[in-house]
């Protein structure tokens, strides 16, 4: 009898505890970082860092409780759950500071992922092969292809040595406004001393001064041996070359055995294996810098094609529980540094321009593309690649990911015991449109029919959005047990999406508990550049338990957007008090407090401004 009593007690302890911990965690700001070996192992597009969400995880539930992820993405719900078996020192600092108790150890997760590319990801990462076998397999591929396709990256430095192109920069070629003559973008736009670009040039030919934006781009007919037909496309011309000899890097103007080399790739032979697969253009596509990309190949220079082409086919040869993994490894650095759209950029300060990727979020191609070689940039993608399968390495928490839609979970009710998600967000991103570039290779391409975005080119407005996710939210409720929690990240700057949002749960019988902002410290690029940004992500705690805090006398938008006001008249922290970080403040007291979202973001911005409010 006593033993049962004390089981009973400590049982009804750990609740307290457990409820207790996880209250603490949406009274302050959550950071999640933009780094780290499993943040960075693979791009993807507002993915949250796996050590913050398996925070949240360890102190929602138990040891042996079940999580689930309905918009998995690349993953990180699962390498979180394998980090709650192995959590890290800076896991356990922040939990610390932030003085909550989480209870650390082996749990299971199941991640639905529609998207071809995110399932991909999420099944190579939560079930990584032996690190060292890992490694090994790296340097093997990479010695295989520089003895087969290596030559397209010799060069010599300007002495004249034998040297390794690092990069190379391409330039449109403009048309001059006045006299129909041909310049290439570096030289109508790049000036040194300091280094910048300009938005008007003389014309060499006619001598008038023409603005580049009022130049149209010349594009040329030619052959596509991959197609077997003749295509249009924008021509470019090799602008500048950077290299190595030994351990001294260098760069200079193109020379005739640049030249040389080009033409001698465009004569090699497409390996029959190349793939020829079609472009689908959605809302991303612009006539402008898109003219003439209809296929995979379009996306690369023929160099970088024939040697993703051959990377990927020498991994056939190695063995099977390897392969996914040289493919993870690949495609890690395939959309972001192999294709046009990997750029330069100037800062202040530079001297030369600062080498970049792809732009999140979009597929845009600059007038100055960069022709990266993938060879060396593979070579530096497999070290952090492998931290990452070694910080889950051992762990006893399982994933299963499912590659289907989360309209429909085929998932037994009430056997989840914690859900964490990061549904897509309106019209912010694409997923399957971007995703293409990796998926055409996988040759798992997302079925957008089922996707839940905003699309003019697929015909779903709003409303649609809001019906699809209804049904995810619909089958959390259901799959959910009675005692469960939902942690909801969500970021818009649109009040139709965040109504959309409300009622899609509160239809679905959840309520919000509390509310928080997940502190990213890093802002992604779309973020940095929208119209109209917003910074930090809203967290919502939903639960199947009523609302409580419906019967605030907050009853109004307007009084929710006075008391977030009130509360940044009284911070101390500047960076709290930033008019994009209050939106999330704002969107989110509105939600927890069962009040519409009224304000877009930028009519919350005009609202702060207009009634004088000073960070």
């Amino acid at each position: 009898m006593k033993s049962g009593k004390s089981e009973r007690t400590n049982k009804k302890n750990d609740k307290i505890t457990l409820n207790s911990s996880y209250k603490i965690l949406y009274e302050k700001p959550m950071p999640s970082t933009r780094t780290g070996p499993l943040y960075n192992a693979f791009s993807y597009p507002t993915k949250i860092s796996p050590e913050a969400i398996a925070i949240f995880i360890a102190t929602h539930t138990k040891p042996g409780a079940t999580i689930l992820d309905t918009f998995a993405g690349s993953g990180t719900t699962g390498l979180a759950t394998l980090l709650c078996d192995k959590p890290t020192a800076a896991m356990k600092k922040i939990a610390q500071e932030i003085g909550i108790n989480p209870k650390w150890g082996a749990r299971k997760a199941v991640l639905y992922e529609l998207g071809g590319l995110g399932s991909f990801v999420s099944k190579t990462m939560c079930n990584s092969p032996c690190p060292k076998e890992f490694k090994k397999a790296t340097e093997d591929l990479l010695d295989m292809a520089q003895k087969e396709i290596g030559w397209v990256y010799e060069t010599k430095d300007p002495e004249g040595n034998k040297g390794t192109m690092r990069h190379a920069i391409w330039a449109d070629v403009l048309l001059c406004q006045k006299c129909g003559a041909e310049i290439n973008y570096w030289d109508a736009v790049v000036r040194r001393a300091p280094l910048h670009l300009v938005d008007q040039f003389k014309c060499t030919s006619c001598k008038k001064t023409v603005m580049v934006n009022d130049c149209d781009r010349q594009t040329e007919k030619g052959r596509d041996k991959i197609l077997g037909r003749n295509v249009v496309s924008k021509k470019r011309v090799l602008a500048r070359v950077y290299g190595r000899t030994n351990t001294t890097t260098w760069q200079r103007e193109p020379t005739e055995q640049d030249i040389a080399l080009v033409e001698r790739v465009l004569r090699s032979p497409i390996p029959a294996y190349a793939p020829k697969h079609k472009i689908v253009w959605g809302d991303l596509y612009r006539s402008g810098y898109h003219t003439g990309i209809t296929h995979l190949h379009h996306f690369y220079t023929r160099r970088n094609f024939l040697v993703m082409t051959t990377l990927w086919h020498l991994i056939e040869f190695f063995p099977e529980h390897l392969q996914d993994a040289l493919r993870l490894l690949v495609l890690s650095y395939n959309s972001t540094h192999s294709t046009l759209m990997t750029r330069v950029v100037v800062k202040n300060g530079e001297n030369d321009f600062v080498l970049t990727g792809a732009q999140s979020g979009v597929l845009y191609v600059s007038g100055l593309p960069v022709e990266k070689n993938i060879l060396l940039g593979v070579k530096r993608k497999a070290g952090p690649i492998m931290k990452a399968f070694e910080l889950v390495s051992g762990s006893q928490s399982k994933v299963e990911v499912c590659n289907a839609s989360s309209t429909k979970l085929h998932i037994p009710a009430e056997s989840i015991d914690y859900v964490f998600t990061d549904p897509p967000f309106g019209d912010f991103i694409p997923y399957a449109e971007i995703n293409q570039l990796n998926e055409l290779w996988l040759g798992n391409v997302t079925n957008r029919s089922n996707e839940i975005i905003v699309s003019n080119v697929q015909g779903k407005d709003i409303d649609s959005y809001g019906q699809l996710m209804g049904s995810v939210f619909k089958e959390i409720a259901r799959v959910m047990k009675q005692e469960g929690k939902t942690t909801v990240v969500f970021h818009s700057a649109k009040a139709a999406i965040w109504r959309a949002l409300s009622l899609a749960y509160t239809t679905a019988g959840l309520n919000v508990e509390a509310t928080s902002v997940l502190d990213k410290i890093q802002a992604s690029f779309k973020q940095i550049v929208s119209t109209v940004s917003v910074k930090g992500d809203p967290l919502l705690l939903l639960s199947k338990t009523p609302n409580g805090n419906l019967i605030s006398e907050i009853q109004t938008s307007e009084q929710a957007f006075l008391e977030v006001k009130e509360r940044a008249r009284l911070e101390n922290n500047l960076h709290e008090r930033e008019p994009e970080r209050l939106y999330s403040r704002y969107a989110a007291r509105c939600l927890e407090m069962g009040i519409c979202v009224s304000l877009s973001a930028g009519e919350f911005y005009k609202k702060i401004k207009k009634e004088g409010f000073k960070k």
